[in-house]
């Protein structure tokens, strides 16, 4: 019997594994960037950094695992969009972020000790390996931070949230960069890319779908019914945290100045609001909450790839990741988030469309044709955002797409994707 109590941990534990970087680190960034619009940018924001992701895990959660969603692609297809994806959301992007985010956050506002290079590896080094050690021998730590940790964490945010509702540090300033030229809510949407919920969610459905399967929840209907329960508790307590980080970052203007990203704007406006006391109870609970994550990601990476090698085990992937994740997270979270978006903006609609695809798949006429038709055309459009992101597109192709609906907002892709799924429903051959 699976009770309330057991739907309210499980949900809490959903939490607990998309509680990571991103989802502390940008909405203040975002908030104070769109200044007046922090509204229409955070709605757009919790569509692609909550939803998408909720509906990612349900998917996930009932087809049992991620790498379902590919079984249609040709396997080297397969094999190189999972690959791509666990290394996006693991240690050469997210969990080296996850690593810098703890620092930046959590350890430099202590004041312990000073802010050079040696100072970040030796961090870097002793908060992997504790994140190791724990995955090395798999033991109760997503559901001990789902049920404490979470809870104290979830304490300190609402505190902070009411403080900021009632006692705004600045008044809110007009929006600048993205979001003085385009629409905030698109603008908003792109942002949300960052968090890399929907990638997480792809590994996090196969973790709820085998928590489900320990207390023998496996039938779809049962499985569809506790993870929408849970997912739901996740959804609410992720959209309520964004949108007062939104607002947090919008009127941050005091101490804002000089800040590269949202996690120093954060950790400035708790030192404002509380002074010590309050950096040093945010530090332990931020630490735990991305090493929550670091965990579950990591080994979420190492499962998939221990599958390709038997003798590459599950052990020598964590032992790997957790190298390449201490020497990439070396680069700095400014520099990383950099580099992040022209990553994102290729695979995280390929994802998008993956999960679309799946809720239809059998209403296909025929679904190789359609999976193929579809994501050549999403890949071949979200290549040339992302390859406008790093200036490199060809000014002919930019003239020619500039036409494109929303392809000045990065989401170009959108409308080629669903014409193409829309035409290989009418030029399919249907299969017996």
């Amino acid at each position: 019997m699976f009770t309330r109590k057991d739907i309210v941990v499980l949900g809490m534990m959903i939490f607990a594994l998309f509680l990571g970087a991103g989802n502390i680190i940008f909405p203040p960034m975002e908030g104070f960037t769109a200044g007046t619009q922090w509204a229409t940018a955070s709605l757009g924001f919790v569509l692609t950094g909550v939803f998408m992701p909720f509906i990612t895990l349900v998917v996930v959660a009932i087809v049992g695992r991620g790498e379902e969603l590919t079984r249609d692609l040709p396997k080297w297809a397969e094999v190189v969009f999972l690959a791509t994806l666990y290394l996006v959301i693991g240690s050469l992007f997210a969990m080296p972020r996850v690593t810098n985010v703890a620092y930046e956050m959590a350890w430099l506002p202590l004041n312990i000790a000073e802010d050079n290079s040696t100072n970040h590896l030796i961090f870097s080094l002793v908060f992997n390996i504790i994140g190791m050690l724990f995955m090395l021998r798999p033991n109760t730590i997503i559901s001990t931070v789902g049920k404490f940790m979470t809870p104290a964490l979830l304490v300190l945010l609402v505190v902070v949230a009411v403080n900021v509702m009632v006692s705004p540090l600045s008044d809110i300033v007009e929006p600048t960069k993205a979001y003085a030229t385009n629409p905030a809510i698109t603008s908003g949407l792109i942002s949300g890319y960052q968090t890399m919920d929907v990638l997480a969610a792809i590994a996090f459905g196969g973790i709820v779908a085998r928590a489900l399967a320990v207390r023998n929840i496996s039938s779809t209907s049962q499985v569809m019914k506790y993870t929408i329960s849970a997912g739901l508790i996740s959804v609410f307590l992720l959209a309520v945290l964004y949108f007062s980080l939104f607002y947090l970052g919008a009127t941050s203007e005091k101490v804002a100045e000089s800040a590269t990203n949202g996690g120093q704007i954060f950790s400035r406006y708790v030192d404002a609001l509380f002074g010590s006391g309050g950096t040093w109870i945010m530090s332990g609970i931020i630490i735990l909450a991305n090493l929550t994550t670091l965990v579950g990601v990591t080994s979420a990476c190492a499962d998939y790839f221990a599958k390709f090698h038997v003798r590459l085990s599950y052990s020598f992937w964590v032992i790997v990741f957790t190298a390449l994740t201490t020497t990439v997270a070396q680069t700095g979270l400014t520099e990383l988030l950099r580099i992040t978006i022209p990553a994102l903006l290729l695979i995280y609609p390929v994802a998008i469309m993956l999960v679309f695809l799946q809720i239809i798949r059998h209403k296909l006429p025929n679904i190789k044709f359609t999976y193929y038709f579809t994501l050549l055309a999403t890949v071949s459009f979200s290549a040339c955002d992302s390859l406008k992101n790093m200036d490199l597109l060809p000014q002919p192709i930019e003239n020619s797409l500039n036409y494109l609906p929303l392809y000045a907002d990065g989401m170009g892709w959108l409308i080629p994707a669903f014409v193409a799924l829309g035409l290989s429903l009418i030029l399919s051959p249907k299969t017996t």
